[in-house]
């Protein structure tokens, strides 16, 4: 073959090789012509499985992988695409899909840092509006529970989450203003098929104004029959009290057989006006077996009586303050204790799982992240929020948790062969104050350490400053680590085992100690002489579990449920009628209190003494903690 023709092939085979990559490329382009007409997932997994070598199948895994986060938006899943592809023109076009779990996020935060930067991402965005608003409430630390400036909030932000918790804060400030109550109209209706009837009466009358007039509230009876010339003369708020007895059958209570009896129901029910809202309402029950009961007797003066005298109580109200109870919110595990912070609480239930729960509008509650332990002992007993840690402790030790992106993760943990079982547990400093069955231990949460101070056996404690409050059934002691590490102790105060200290609860500069035998009250403004400054029976407060301050007033709660303490704290001032309840907290300028079924959440500002200028709040996510003194 001749040179001539050697080139001539050669150039003949160079055509057909460019013709068919031009009909290659041409097919490949056509191609993802087709698939971004389709632009769907699928197309873009086809196209890379049939063409994966081509000069598309960068941008197709591009566009697979924004299919895939628009379809499940995550702030998680939008950094790493915007990290991967900082160039992309598809950036823009997420924006839209994000905003929600955006905010979900910075809402689960919690913070106005977390909101800030919400916002600086959808300024423009749907929830721009609540975000900001979000933001000035907490960067206000909620304006001190101030109402006018809560007033003034609600108006400028109407959609910020915590705009209809302040107007409902307005409302009630304003309704105990204007409707004091100082005189309430006693109706007594006593079944006429009531034994003894005039001595129930009398008996029920005595109690009640006698129960009254400890609170400083003025009872006038109220005639069977009153003239309508005559009800002007009369208060119109009204304590009505009834009362039947009559015989039941067979009942099958608690798994057991109860034999027929002869049953007595004392109704308690205080409204504003007559036929008006009810404020509290509460039942009172004896039942006295047949073969215990002497026929024509009534059962309040029966040998079992003495229970039912014991319980019974008259809930006082200085004005409707059932318009600062918010509707209960019900849970499907048996609560065991609560913690709040900012605004929210955390809720440890029995198993050791606890939920972490957005109060910003109490009538709409937000589960925010939920923890659940790979091992389910149904042998947990408290929680406390410290810092950025949750801690749940009770018979199987104790462990720290830590909020992360991902959800609560254990931080540090130590059994029951290390630490013992834990009763209750105090913040002191950087430390963590431990107590129950191996007595007092000091934790360093960041070393991990343990040193033991005490080994008496002890049941709670608490921390004022560098004071230590602690007890053990019998006896209240106050201390100091220093003073401990000489065995030593500034004070201790025998209440015995009748009282039975059992809880203790730091409240600003003083302390509350509960047991079987009432509450006592400690002065701590001097720890050096501590002084009790009231010591109220189970007769006067009923049994009461647990205690907590907010914003200068001090709570109680137990069988009563929730009890406000006058300002000198020798006595309840009012009941607010939440039900029997055994855990408070405080969440900003609320009170949550707790039952088996779940929590309920109380507004304290009505009450609150004068607020605090909104610098003066606490950090965003910290535990608040109430002003003013003795």
């Amino acid at each position: 073959m001749s040179k001539a023709t050697r080139s001539i092939a050669s150039l003949g085979l160079r055509s057909l090789l460019i013709a068919a990559l031009l009909a290659a490329t041409g097919c490949v382009g056509g191609a993802w012509k087709k698939t971004l007409e389709e632009d769907t997932p699928a197309a873009y997994y086809r196209f890379m499985r049939e063409h994966g070598d081509s000069e598309f199948s960068g941008e197709a895994r591009e566009r697979l992988d924004f299919h895939k986060l628009h379809r499940s938006p995550t702030v998680t899943g939008f950094e790493v695409f915007r990290k991967r592809y900082p160039e992309s023109d598809l950036i823009e076009k997420l924006y839209p899909v994000l905003q929600k779990p955006a905010f979900e996020e910075a809402r689960a935060r919690g913070t106005a840092a977390a909101y800030r930067g919400f916002l600086a991402g959808f300024a423009r965005g749907d929830f721009a509006a609540r975000a900001e608003g979000n933001a000035v409430f907490m960067e206000a630390t909620g304006f001190g529970g101030d109402p006018r400036q809560l007033a003034i909030f609600a108006e400028r932000y109407p959609l910020s989450d915590f705009a209809p918790e302040a107007r409902r804060t307005v409302e009630a400030v304003a309704a105990r203003q204007t409707g004091r109550i100082d005189r309430i109209g006693l109706v007594m209706d006593i079944a006429a098929t009531t034994p003894e009837i005039k001595r129930v009466r009398d008996a029920l009358v005595d109690r009640v104004m006698k129960m009254t007039e400890r609170v400083g509230v003025e009872l006038v009876a109220i005639p069977d029959r009153l003239d309508a010339s005559q009800a002007d003369r009369y208060p119109q708020a009204r304590l009505e009290v009834s009362h039947i007895e009559q015989p039941v059958d067979h009942q099958v209570k608690a798994g057991e057989l109860a034999r027929p009896a002869v049953l007595g129901a004392t109704r308690v029910v205080l409204r504003e006006r007559e036929g008006g809202a009810v404020i509290a309402d509460r039942r009172f029950e004896i039942r006295v077996e047949d073969k215990a009961h002497v026929s024509g007797t009534s059962v309040l003066f029966s040998a079992v009586s003495p229970r039912f005298w014991d319980e019974f109580f008259v809930p006082i109200a200085r004005w409707r303050n059932d318009r600062t109870v918010r509707p209960p919110t019900l849970l499907d595990r048996p609560v065991v204790d609560l913690d709040g912070f900012g605004d929210r609480i955390v809720v440890l239930y029995e198993s050791g799982h606890f939920d972490l729960i957005g109060l910003s509008d109490p009538l709409e509650p937000v589960k925010l992240a939920t923890y659940s332990r790979s091992e389910n002992f149904k042998k947990w007993t408290g929680i406390r929020a410290i810092g950025e840690r949750v801690a749940i402790y009770g018979e199987e030790g104790l462990e720290l948790i830590r909020f992360t992106a991902k959800g609560p993760v254990v931080e540090k943990a130590w059994n029951r062969g290390e630490i013992g079982r834990v009763l209750s547990l105090a913040p002191l400093g950087d430390s963590i104050v431990l107590v129950g069955a191996k007595g007092m231990q000091l934790l360093d949460p960041v070393e991990g350490t343990v040193r033991r101070v005490m080994r008496r056996v002890l049941m709670s404690v608490a921390a004022v400053g560098d004071t230590v409050v602690f007890v053990d059934g019998e006896s209240i002691y106050l201390s100091s680590m220093a003073l401990l590490a000489e065995n030593r102790v500034i004070a201790q105060m025998k209440l015995g085992k009748t009282f039975g200290p059992n809880n203790v609860r730091a409240l600003d500069d003083a302390a509350v100690v509960t047991g079987p035998g009432g509450a006592l009250v400690i002065d701590l403004r001097n720890p050096g002489q501590p002084k009790a400054v009231a010591k109220l029976s189970t007769r006067e407060i009923g049994k009461v579990v647990d205690a907590t301050r907010v914003r200068g007033r001090t709570f109680l709660v137990g069988e009563r449920g929730l009890q406000l303490l006058n300002r000198r704290l020798d006595r309840v001032e009012e009941t607010i009628d939440v039900g029997e309840r055994n855990r408070v907290s405080v969440m900003g300028r609320h009170v949550v209190t707790a039952d088996a079924q779940g929590i309920q959440v109380v507004d304290a500002t009505p009450w609150s003494e004068s607020p605090r200028p909104a610098a003066a709040g606490p950090r965003p996510g910290a535990p608040a903690r109430g002003s003013g003194g003795f």
